[in-house]
């Protein structure tokens, strides 16, 4: 139970959500260095790597608006224990299939789309969990602790597995992950999150015409509609990111699995300094107005990345977007969180979800045919000056600045 004296570092349910939470999404960077310079390594195609990237995101467009409803329905602890358990138990199948040696790219995908089906009810449920287990005046500092924890978890989980990639294989991150998904699942089991039930009479139809709530929601409220169109340009915009870096990492700055691991490493990095400015912010009046600029920030550093082929200065730079990317992300969290009420707060984030990452399997589609014509470093240089363009557009509406 939350009471106005409660701190963060005093209220248990939060800590027990948070930590465990966190141990996953360590292990699940430390499995992405592996799985995608596996395949890059077997197929040594830009086009083999995005179709990993495809059918990660494919169950977010096509599941994710229905796991909303189905999450207001349910008890949202249950939700996150059994979407970590079956993880737990995907990875360790993905392991044991490689360590047996029967592991093909096709499995691969297989295991990406399924898992990413799991966090199509994780994500909602947890965002919506969090305004349930902190006070209002304490959400900033609460989803900086996550955006901290996936700075942590990145820059260490990252570096971890490209080091792991490297000396004893892929196999051994698989396990790991399983493991942390365990881990995560184990310690929902001591905690209690208060789950506002909406009003169903069951059914399909009553789960689709919930799902349209959210959706009607969002398009009713101008100022969330324009940044949901504008974090779904961004995420349009940087999903090729995990294709190129592996190019960019063999190609370009010669680096080898290290070097992917360092390039990610530096965005952890900046995701972890920007959570813990956020952290440190006592109040904030107008997070639009942050969210703005901090995504022109993210652009300039995008396009300054995408220009150089010096390996520290790119890390610099990316270190720097990674800053940024935590304020805007961190902001826009507290400013859903406040305006949406909380019985409905599970269809919206799913809406949510659907729509910003949606664009992502076209965006991926496309990258391995354009790497053919222009190099990553043109993409990633008009992607920045496009961001930049977006977000000075938002300038336009004055209720983004005063969000």
């Amino acid at each position: 139970m939350i009471t106005r004296n409660t701190s963060l570092w005093g209220n248990w349910d939060f800590l027990a959500v948070w930590g465990g939470q966190s141990i996953s999404m360590f292990g699940s960077r430390v499995s992405y260095i592996a799985w995608y310079w596996w395949i890059l390594e077997r197929t040594d195609s830009p086009t083999a790597i995005a179709l990993m990237g495809i059918a990660t995101a494919l169950p977010t467009l096509l599941l994710g608006p229905i796991a909303g409803a189905f999450v207001d329905r349910l008890d949202r602890r249950r939700v996150l224990f059994y979407a970590n358990l079956f993880n737990a138990v995907l990875f360790g199948l993905a392991a044991w299939l490689m360590m047996a040696g029967h592991l093909r790219v096709w499995h691969a995908y297989t295991f990406a789309a399924a898992s990413s089906t799991a966090m199509a009810l994780h994500r909602p449920a947890l965002k919506c969990s969090i305004p349930n287990l902190v006070r209002k005046d304490q959400l900033t500092r609460a989803n900086s602790m996550y955006q901290i924890s996936r700075g942590v978890s990145g820059l260490v989980g990252l570096l971890v597995g490209g080091i792991l990639v490297g000396t004893i294989g892929v196999t051994s991150t698989l396990w790991l992950d399983a493991g942390t998904f365990l881990l995560a699942g184990l310690s929902l089991l001591f905690v209690t999150i208060a789950s506002p039930r909406c009003q169903t009479d069951g059914g399909w139809r009553p789960v689709l015409q919930e799902t349209a709530d959210g959706f009607r929601y969002l398009m009713g409220e101008r100022d969330l509609c324009f940044l949901l169109l504008l974090f779904a340009l961004v995420n349009f915009l940087f999903a090729p990111i995990g294709v190129i870096f592996p190019l960019l990492s063999k190609n370009v700055f010669q680096a080898g699995p290290e070097g992917l691991g360092w390039l990610n490493g530096a965005v952890s990095a900046g995701l972890l300094v920007g959570g813990l400015i956020t952290a440190a912010f006592k109040k904030v009046r107008r997070h639009g107005l942050g969210i703005l600029l901090a995504l022109i920030a993210t652009g300039i550093s995008l396009s300054f990345f995408g220009a150089t082929n010096v390996l520290w200065i790119a890390l610099a730079l990316l270190a720097v977007l990674g800053v940024f990317v935590a304020i805007a992300n961190v902001f826009e969290s507290v400013i859903y969180q406040k305006h949406v009420p909380n019985d409905l707060q599970g269809r919206v984030f799913a809406a949510q979800h659907a729509v910003g990452d949606g664009l992502q399997p076209i965006s991926l589609a496309a990258i391995g045919g354009i790497l053919t014509e222009v190099s990553p470093q043109t993409v990633l240089i008009a992607s920045g000056l496009i961001v930049i363009a977006a977000s000075l557009a938002g300038f336009a509406i004055r209720g983004i600045k005063e969000l």
